[in-house]
């Protein structure tokens, strides 16, 4: 069988290819060339703006993105580019928090409170953002612009993945690491924390992915963690059993054994392991998940700190390996990427709407959390002064209202890997 010729070029080894190879990938466009075609667009950075406009004119491509995120004067057929920080209001596509690139000229083709984040001229789109954005939902706009833009250009539709998200709670319902820095809560606190997050996801209809570590501390001796959060880990099974949260390996003991050895604490306990220890730790907290919570599907190591043989040990024993986020294909063999950094930077206040536009899109939010409100959520409202969400988070957390979301269903990791790998 003859392969399709992919939509998408991108330069070999440049920052966009990444990007290009994650829009193919998000929308079925067929494997990225090195080269010009007639029928293909290219995705660059500001350094090729000239090249690639050339190209376009001579119809040796289709179209192109240029990503041009960072501030430039007006030059190489790239208009003026101003970096401002502030909250950018687009119409329906809710407000972004943080740095944006706005672009002094041509025909508006993203625009907000602030200015102009995009322009289209004919066949070539500029986009006042870049690879290194990924991951920060200040530059949400970008994905539904270019999945207006390239059906058009391409002369075809999009191929998108439904509208699906995935909640993950990491260091539930405690750690040995936050153990030994006095910031562990007690059992109760947990289980009433857990209780809670339990009916938000019975009453959205939602998932949860529970990120547990299986060893703690008690007296100084490493003891199982039920041991020392017994009501809180009976609650997370329950909860698997209802449907309501599904089970991920945190790790052991999610500390480095060696820092951890010569006093210090440090979470990346799979960071420097070979092969052999990693799969050892991993062999003796998987049986602990199979015995108090079911089998766990998928790992996230602490701190994402993944060495080779961590890795390699994953991969053997059939986990899906939780990555951070960058561009490229979300699913690579057992490794699957995240979209969004912790905390969600960019959020103002309650307004979730560009979580949906993302979903919409067919990128499926991974928004991760280490208790009921995102992280770093206290201090960024109040710096903010933003005091109408503190009273509204105060009755009701970020987990609830995320879940609650129209538009996007919160689905496990098994679940979401299954659906990328039928859409690969």
């Amino acid at each position: 069988m003859t392969a399709v010729p992919g939509r998408l070029v991108a330069a070999p080894g440049s920052a966009e290819r990444g990007v290009a190879e994650l829009l193919a990938w998000l929308w079925r466009l067929g494997p990225v060339r090195d080269g010009p075609a007639p029928d293909a667009v290219a995705v660059g950075g500001a350094a090729g703006a000239a090249e690639l406009r050339a190209l376009v004119g001579e119809r040796r491509l289709a179209g192109a993105v240029i990503l041009a995120g960072e501030a430039g004067e007006e030059r190489d057929g790239l208009p003026a580019r101003r970096v401002v920080r502030g909250v950018a209001r687009l119409r329906g596509a809710g407000a972004l928090d943080g740095e944006h690139v706005l672009l002094g000229g041509g025909q508006p083709a993203v625009r907000s409170s602030l200015g102009v984040h995009a322009v289209r001229d004919e066949r070539v789109l500029v986009a006042g953002a870049g690879p290194e954005r990924w991951g920060d939902l200040a530059a949400a706009w970008l994905l539904p612009a270019l999945a207006d833009f390239l059906p058009g250009i391409l002369d075809r539709p999009l191929v998108a993945l439904p509208p699906l998200g995935c909640l993950r709670l990491d260091d539930a319902p405690g750690t040995a690491e936050l153990q030994l820095l006095d910031r562990a809560k007690p059992d109760e606190r947990e289980r009433r924390r857990l209780r809670a997050m339990a009916r938000a996801l019975e009453s959205s209809g939602s998932r949860l992915v529970a990120a547990v570590a299986a060893r703690a501390l008690r007296d100084g001796d490493v003891v199982p963690i039920d041991e020392v959060w017994p009501a809180s880990i009976a609650l997370i099974a329950e909860s698997v059993e209802r449907g309501l949260m599904e089970p991920a390996s945190h790790g052991l003991l999610h500390l480095d054994p060696a820092e951890h050895a010569a006093g210090r604490v440090a979470p990346r306990e799979f960071l420097r392991l070979d092969r052999d220890e990693a799969g050892r730790r991993l062999d003796e907290a998987l049986a602990w998940m199979r015995a108090r919570l079911g089998p766990a599907r998928s790992f996230i190591a602490p701190a994402w700190g993944y060495s080779d043989g961590a890795l390699a040990a994953a991969a053997e024993r059939g986990l899906t390996t939780w990555m951070p986020p960058r561009p490229g294909p979300l699913l690579d063999g057992h490794l699957l990427r995240e979209t969004l950094h912790d905390g969600v930077p960019g959020l103002i206040g309650v307004r979730y709407a560009p979580l949906v536009r993302l979903a919409e899109a067919g990128l499926p939010p991974t928004v991760v959390f280490h208790g009921r409100m995102l992280d770093d959520r206290l201090p960024r409202l109040r710096a903010a002064r933003d005091a109408v969400a503190l009273a509204r988070l105060a009755r009701r957390r970020d987990l609830e209202r995320i879940a609650a979301l129209r538009g996007v269903r919160w689905v496990g990791a098994a679940e979401l890997v299954e659906r990328l790998r039928a859409h690969a």
